[in-house]
């Protein structure tokens, strides 16, 4: 009985452990049925998302600093993270997962005049 229970992190170790490579290597649908079985071994919606996707990508964003992953492999690990994230987001909304805040992009048009307006100001 111990050695049950002593294996089945290891096991769920190992799960998450894959969902950070398969997203550093962009595999959308590996990611997909990796989220299904955290899930269904208990994992909360939430945990799901922080421990294995934000996690998975905090590694890419580092190797990425680094150079030793360039754009087109950072946008499909983005696309294999959105791929989970459509499987957790009615799930999150359902349990109640706590907001983090909101984000706001959007780009600003500057050109040489607008510059030196502000610069002689």
């Amino acid at each position: 009985m111990v050695a049950i229970l002593i294996s089945i992190p290891s096991m769920m170790r190992n799960w998450w452990q894959q969902v950070h490579d398969d997203l550093y290597d962009g595999l959308k649908e590996e990611v997909e049925a990796a989220v299904h079985i955290l899930l269904g071994r208990g994992w909360t919606p939430y945990k799901v998302l922080t421990e294995a996707l934000v996690e998975g990508m905090r590694i890419v964003g580092i190797d990425f600093r680094d150079g030793i992953l360039f754009v087109p492999e950072v946008l499909l690990a983005a696309n294999s993270m959105k791929a989970g994230m459509a499987i957790l987001r009615p799930l999150l909304i359902a349990t109640g997962a706590p907001r983090v805040g909101k984000m706001i992009i959007g780009t600003v048009r500057v050109t040489s005049t607008t510059s030196a307006r502000t610069w002689w100001r």
